[in-house]
């Protein structure tokens, strides 16, 4: 199987850090490297901050291998959602990778260039044409 990303930002030992046991190296191996791919679909070069985000992916597919959407036991029961197989990224999921690369915040990056306002004519200039600054100029406020 070819992985879809040459280097995995995260190793089945973390996995296993994260789950407090024991895991099969080879199954934790392939669902990191496929996590990791799923990723890549949102964000390329995945960076090493978006290792919780990896994990966590890989985490959801490593302890509900079957999609198990349900579970009861006598009168105690658990559902985990509507999901509909395989390895999923959430909304948060998505939300997360996109602020790692600051995507979709508040905040932009201004591409206008230095000179974009000059030789304009007067009234693009905010003044009047006696040089008078628009913000200024008060004699429309006063009273008569």
């Amino acid at each position: 199987m070819t992985s879809p990303s040459p280097d995995p930002i995260v190793t089945p030992d973390d996995l296993a850090a994260l789950l407090g046991t024991a895991v099969d190296e080879g199954r934790a191996d392939t669902l990191i490297r496929l996590a990791q791919g799923l990723c890549l679909t949102v964000i390329d070069p995945v960076p090493a901050s978006a290792a919780g985000v990896v994990l966590g992916i890989a985490l959801r597919a490593y302890t509900n291998p079957q999609n198990v959407q349900s579970e009861q036991a006598a009168v105690y029961g658990v559902n985990y959602g509507p999901v509909a197989g395989g390895l999923f990224m959430s909304k948060s999921d998505r939300a997360t990778l996109r602020r790692l690369v600051q995507r979709g915040g508040a905040f932009t990056i201004d591409l206008t260039p230095d000179t974009a306002g000059q030789n304009l004519p007067w009234w693009d200039r905010n003044t009047w044409p006696g040089g008078i600054q628009v913000s200024e100029d008060q004699s429309w406020q006063s009273s008569p």
